[in-house]
């Protein structure tokens, strides 16, 4: 069942700096209960062993005050030697409980995050197409990535150190007040020294971290972008463009960073300055008091020794809430990304589009514009019908709507008003999987993915097998480059098609969808990056797959317009006119611009 989060419309908004804003902050750390949960049990292990370690260490004071005052006061080594054997064990203790808590956290760390990874890609993975018009390709990564590590960080080391640190400051304390009453009241005032800065400078820490966090992903922003369109890059040769552009999101980000370490610098400052101070004056009024014999030697070592616990422990927990604000900061923008909530309505009980070999096709006064132009209609009104079977031509001037008309077929947008109807069935009341599960694209500009020709051909059917594979190749003119290649159907086509012309990869996106079977074919002028004989030899087989099936085809050339049943002639959003190639021809100035610009070249 599909987790439901509060909307966050706006993945890059900041957040209001203010009080409710900061509790937001940390309080979002809670997001991962529902993650660290199922690790109970390594926790649980973690803790004890965490406890182990601290009542080892404290135990120690007392064992140093009855040495001084027993063993090396009265002179006897047997005792001392005894000392040094139980001081040998205390270490192994210490050395055990280490490796286990250290070694339970980082199991519990690594597979929560794991977990988290998985969880927040399902997350974006469901969002709907509109929701990543406005959010940006590397902000996303750095939040999968560095985020999710800086928030690794916390709960593989600083959560554990802060529980074993927590620990030996309370029975710090309390050992601190047994031990000298008199001297617990310099450490009273030492404590909340300590304490107020951590909770006044912690707000602006955590904003500091907020905000280096985000000037990072800036950085990953540029670089993404940079990188992804490098051959327009060097074609254009803006290199020393995009590294002015880059190393200006690097400057942000270190000034940023700077800021963040600058204040907890100054932070951990005030701490070591107050916890010496106070170290200090108890050895002062200790000294005091040992001198006038109002305290012995063994207590004395035992109270100091104490003292530097609860010092150490609270100096450590101001460095560890510097790396919990980060934390918090990060924390906060993993669950900005959890909280986006633009899903496509899903119906609790779908219908079932039957399985067919074409399928009719109806727009009933549909209506749409896109989230990030929603005063620019891109569809309006839009009313047709299209027999199953039927082979139907899209065409029109550049933003006419034409490719708008296929989004809203595969539902990856709702439209504003109206439906859409396949086979008299609404789309809205069918399966995402069974709807577009009977569709077959191939758009103008092809995605695949890093990865073989063989993985990249079976991403629409997973389970077709390799003759399968192969017959589709052939029909889409692509088998005899595949087996040129080295490694023939092994070969990798690189990073988004890199190492392929735009030929093959067209040809590529063509037997895909040939493998998928489609009842209804969109297809965006599939031949478009095609060669004369390519072309023919493409051109041959999609009539061959389109006999006896619907299809929808955006044209850019006159033999695809010529051959089709009919022809839908668009214009700002609108259907303005149908019919065939001759009697468009005819009646219909728009057309016959477009004939003589668009369509000279048959």
């Amino acid at each position: 069942m599909r987790k439901t989060f509060t909307a966050d419309q706006n993945l890059i908004a900041r957040q209001p700096d203010n009080k409710a804003s900061d509790r937001a902050a940390l309080s979002n750390l809670l997001i991962f209960r529902p993650f660290v949960r199922p690790y109970m049990k390594l926790i649980l292990a973690a803790i004890a062993s965490i406890l182990l370690v601290s009542a080892a260490l404290l135990s120690m004071g007392r064992g140093l005050a009855y040495l001084v005052d027993t063993g090396l006061g009265g002179d006897d080594p047997a005792l001392l030697n005894r000392a040094v054997l139980v001081t040998l064990g205390i270490a192994l203790i210490l050395a055990f409980g280490s490796y286990m808590r250290t070694s339970l956290i980082n199991q519990v760390g690594e597979r929560v995050m794991a977990d988290l990874r998985r969880a927040v890609f399902q997350h974006l993975m469901q969002l709907s197409t509109s929701w990543f018009e406005t959010a940006r390709t590397g902000d996303i990564l750095s939040r999968l990535t560095a985020d999710t590590a800086v928030v690794q960080a916390v709960l593989t080391s600083t959560l554990s150190m802060a529980a074993r640190n927590v620990i030996l400051l309370l029975g710090g304390l309390i050992l601190v007040v047994m031990t000298s009453p008199k001297m617990s009241l310099v450490v009273a005032i030492v404590v909340p020294v300590v304490v107020l800065p951590l909770i006044f400078m912690g707000r602006r820490l955590r904003k500091a971290s907020r905000k280096a966090q985000d000037k990072l992903a800036d950085v990953s922003v540029h670089a993404e972008e940079s990188l992804t369109a490098i051959r327009t890059v060097h074609a254009f040769a803006q290199e020393a463009a995009a590294e002015t552009r880059f190393n200006r999101a690097v400057d942000g980000a270190l000034e940023a960073a700077l800021s963040r370490v600058r204040l907890r610098g100054l932070l951990s400052g005030i701490v070591i300055f107050s916890v010496i101070s106070g170290i200090a004056a108890i050895l002062w009024i200790g000294g005091q008091d040992l001198l006038a014999g109002r305290i012995s030697a063994g207590d004395l070592s035992a109270f100091v020794f104490y003292a530097f616990l609860v010092a150490s422990a609270t100096g450590a927990l101001s460095e560890l809430s510097g790396d919990l604000q980060r934390a918090a900061g990060a924390a906060d923008r993993i669950a900005a990304l959890l909280r986006a909530d633009q899903h496509l309505a899903i119906t609790e009980t779908p219908k079932t589009l039957p399985k067919t070999d074409a399928l009719s096709v109806s727009f009933e006064s549909v209506n749409f514009a896109y989230d990030s132009r929603p005063d620019v209609p891109a569809v309006r009104d839009v009313s047709l019908t299209i027999e199953a079977g039927q082979r139907v031509a899209l065409v029109g001037p550049s933003g006419a709507g034409k490719s708008t008309l296929f989004h809203l077929l595969l539902r990856l947008y709702d439209p504003d008003a109206g439906q859409i109807k396949l086979n008299n069935i609404a789309i809205n009341d069918l399966s995402l999987s069974d709807l577009r599960g009977q569709i077959g694209l191939v758009p103008q500009d092809p995605a695949l993915f890093s990865a073989s020709i063989y993985d990249n051909l079976v991403f629409g059917r997973p389970e077709a097998s390799l003759d399968e594979v192969m017959d589709a190749s052939k029909r889409a003119a692509a088998h005899d480059f595949i087996i040129d290649l080295p490694d023939g159907y092994d070969s990798l086509v690189g990073e988004k098609g890199v190492r392929l012309s735009g030929g093959q990869k067209q040809r590529l996106a063509i037997a895909r969808a040939l493998l998928r079977n489609p009842a209804l074919l969109l297809l965006d002028e599939a031949t478009s990056a095609l060669d004369s004989v390519s072309e023919a030899a493409v051109q041959a087989s999609l009539r061959r797959l389109m006999q006896g099936r619907t299809s929808l085809v955006i044209a850019h050339r006159l033999s695809t317009v010529i051959d089709a049943d009919t022809i839908l002639l668009m214009e700002n959003g609108q259907v303005v006119d149908s019919g065939d190639h001759e009697s468009l021809l005819a009646r219909s100035p728009l057309y016959q611009e477009l004939v003589a610009h668009q369509f000279g070249q048959a």
